[in-house]
């Protein structure tokens, strides 16, 4: 997939048609579900299944933010199914631990942990079974990778065929990386200048609760 210079999407639901055409021509027939990341990446999902003909679900996924800055990732949580992931990227937790303390981050795990647990009930009816399925994993945009990590981590758990991470935007080392642990990643727009995924877009709001469930009834 090729980058395309200044482009930016108009929102989430051309950046998934865009992503959802490029690979419904790259990859090979085959049984496919394509899971969006809660919230985000639900709308970028939808749009992909609907090119592939595939079934949509939804994979709970919280970021572990450093106290001081909840923004930065030391890490992510993932559930589905009953299953959990857990990435931990090993630099920024160590650092996190210095200056903070087990107690405080293992406070931040325990809240995430419930956040993630009731995020994953309401969206329990919507966890396709992936055993032997080519399993698409797909988020708005990927920045740090920290959830799209976890997620990959519990899906290798439910024994899918194959699994590809895909976005409308990434940067490059991030999508090299991200190859090492999925069989696949892609994205159409990969800026060596990556500054944030909503940088990428005219509107890009926050996606509600109502609007995902929305979708992925739609497509149920």
């Amino acid at each position: 997939m090729t980058q395309r210079a200044n482009q930016r999407f108009e929102n989430r639901e051309q950046a998934g048609t865009s992503l959802g055409l490029a690979l419904a021509t790259r990859l090979e027939a085959g049984e496919y579900v394509v899971l969006g990341l809660l919230r985000g990446g639900v709308p970028i999902a939808a749009e992909v299944a609907r090119a592939l003909g595939a079934e949509l679900g939804a994979l709970a996924v919280r970021k572990l933010g450093v106290p001081s800055n909840p923004e930065l990732a030391y890490g992510a949580m993932a559930s589905y199914r009953g299953f959990s992931g857990r990435y931990l990227n090993e630099g920024i937790h160590r650092r996190a631990k210095e200056g903070f303390g087990s107690a405080q981050l293992d406070r931040v795990e325990a809240e995430t942990e419930q956040a993630l647990a009731e995020l994953a009930e309401v969206f329990q009816e919507y966890s396709p079974d992936l055993a032997g399925r080519i399993v698409v994993i797909c988020d708005d945009g990927l920045a740090t990778g920290a959830t799209v990590k976890a997620a990959v981590e519990l899906v290798q758990q439910l024994e899918p065929e194959r699994i590809i991470i895909a976005a409308p935007v990434a940067p490059p080392e991030l999508l090299n990386e991200l190859s090492q642990v999925a069989d696949e990643a892609v994205a159409l727009l990969k800026p060596g200048g990556f500054t944030a995924v909503g940088a990428y877009y005219e509107q890009f709001q926050p996606v509600e609760r109502d609007q995902v469930l929305a979708l992925l009834h739609s497509k149920a």
